[in-house]
């Protein structure tokens, strides 16, 4: 892990008395507001500091470059302005990677580059491990690290070497910010829900599992859902919440899917899910074009436009588009239909699960533009009004977008019992996959939405999908600082 002769130079300064972690440095400009101001700060006495990316010349004179988070400048040492001891701390104690602070006025050389001419300096922090810093100039980079593994796994060397990837992280935190000013704008309140929970819900998933030592081993999970635990805000009079937090489904691992993940969930008294189609792209074109400076974004080669509104397609009609009627088959149809494309079967299967099945499979990935797929079947849907006019189907949207889904929204279930019974036939159906059970019942939710629960609107939007189109990163892990990994 620590290179020996980082850690001998390490060893030479402290017998030196240089202190190689000082506790403070009083800088008075980041390196970009230096080139900003460059004309009114020509001259002046600067404090600056960041880490050493660059490294040239010997003798006298040495030039290194310095980079912080969003900026980089030269910094010229001479030996006039130094003793011996500082002198040869500069010129064989740095290595790339080490922070350093300088102090000296700004000038421009004759190359035309801009420059702190260094007068007293101070060694910040110096590396134990080689930093593989790359080599820049022109706007060219050499050098730079490139395997994804090691950009995932050591996501602080990633952000060291590729200010791009740095840029993402502060892209998903404006898209995180810009949609808090925009629910609260429109008087939603922002709430909490529980992490762990002795009851989980609000998803079909296989939950982690814990137990709780000061409830004598009490089993509990982690969070898949804030769904019920919000629906209790509305019943309790709060007519619109919202909440921004982290869930964990003990699943897949993919370019779209990662065991933990943030989700936005809101709800809204009063409303259905048609209300909620239109404050959905309204909330995204709006993030996209805080963000991104507009509603078209390019992702992946190709352009995705979030300028409302989007279109509207059923899932029947989807299906129809591809050429399945699948609102005209049975069970047995449908079965022969999965057979026929080479789908497995999903387990249970009902009309509902295969039409579900179907649309996955053979158009989802199809789907490019943002688009709301709504009318799924009630089978796959148990927290959700019936559709009106319909009873197959109910009513419900997921906004999807280059062939993902980015979200999940209902005209939520108010009746208790019926919640009840949907519940139980949940059960009764079994397991779509080994370990997830769907639904255990939540008798105090039922409780709850038995006190009256008025008409409500409900959304989930995935963070994670929505910063991967806003910042054309072709895999979740790209926007998940910490994504999880198989151990080496």
């Amino acid at each position: 892990m620590f290179d020996p002769e980082l850690l001998q130079k390490r060893a030479d300064l402290l017998a030196r008395g240089v202190d190689p972690y000082p506790y403070s440095f009083d800088r008075t400009h980041r390196l970009c507001e230096v080139r900003e101001k460059q004309a009114e700060l020509m001259g002046r006495e600067l404090r600056v500091a960041g880490r050493l990316v660059a490294y040239r010349g010997k003798g006298k004179m040495i030039f290194a470059d310095l980079g912080d988070f969003d900026g980089r400048l030269q910094v010229m040492f001479r030996k006039d302005f130094f003793d011996d001891a500082a002198w040869d701390v500069i010129r064989r104690g740095l290595d790339l990677g080490d922070w350093v602070g300088v102090e000296g006025p700004l000038f421009v050389t004759k190359l035309g580059e801009l420059t702190v001419e260094a007068k007293r300096f101070q060694l910040l922090a110096k590396t134990t491990v080689r930093v593989p810093i790359p080599k820049a100039k022109d706007e060219k980079t050499w050098f730079q690290l490139a395997d994804p593994e090691t950009q995932y796994r050591e996501r602080y060397l990633h952000w060291i070497t590729d200010p791009a990837a740095r840029q993402v992280v502060v892209t998903r935190a404006r898209v995180i910010a810009a949609i808090r000013r925009f629910l609260e704008a429109r008087g939603f309140l922002e709430v909490t829900t529980p992490t762990i929970e002795l009851v989980y819900g609000g998803a079909e998933a296989r939950p982690f599992t814990t137990s709780i030592h000061a409830l004598s081993g009490q089993q509990a999970y982690l969070r898949i859902s804030p769904e019920l635990p919000l629906k209790r805000f509305i019943v309790g009079g709060f007519e619109k919440v919202f909440t921004i937090c982290q869930n964990f489904r003990n699943e897949g691992i993919d370019r779209s899917h990662n065991p933990e993940f943030t989700m936005l969930e809101w709800y809204e008294a009063y409303t259905d899910y048609r209300v909620q189609m239109e404050l959905f792209e309204a909330l995204v074109s709006s993030v996209a074009l805080e963000v991104t400076g507009g509603c078209r974004v390019t992702y992946q080669g190709s352009t995705i436009d979030f300028t409302p509104p989007w279109r509207r397609v059923t899932v029947l009609e989807a299906l129809r588009e591809a050429g399945i009627d699948a609102g005209s088959m049975g069970e047995a149809q449908l079965r022969e239909e999965l057979r026929r494309r080479g789908i497995e079967p999903p387990k249970p299967f009902t009309w509902g699960h295969a039409v579900a099945a179907l649309f996955a499979e053979v158009v989802e990935r199809t789907v490019q533009q943002p688009t709301f797929v709504c009318d799924h079947p009630l089978e796959v849907s148990p927290l959700t009004k019936k559709k009106r006019g319909d009873d197959r189907l109910v009513e419900r949207f997921e906004p999807m977008a280059a062939g993902m889904e980015i979200g999940n929204a209902y005209s939520e279930l108010t009746d208790p019992v019926e919640q009840r019974e949907r519940f139980e036939r949940q059960r009764l159906l079994g397991a779509d996959r080994e370990g997830v059970v769907h639904h255990p019942v939540d008798e105090d939710f039922l409780k709850a939405v038995g006190c009256g629960m008025p008409p409500t609107g409900g959304v989930g939007l995935g963070i994670d999908r929505l910063a991967m189109l806003l910042t054309d990163s072709h895999s979740i892990r790209d926007v998940i600082a910490f994504p999880m990994m198989k151990p080496r």
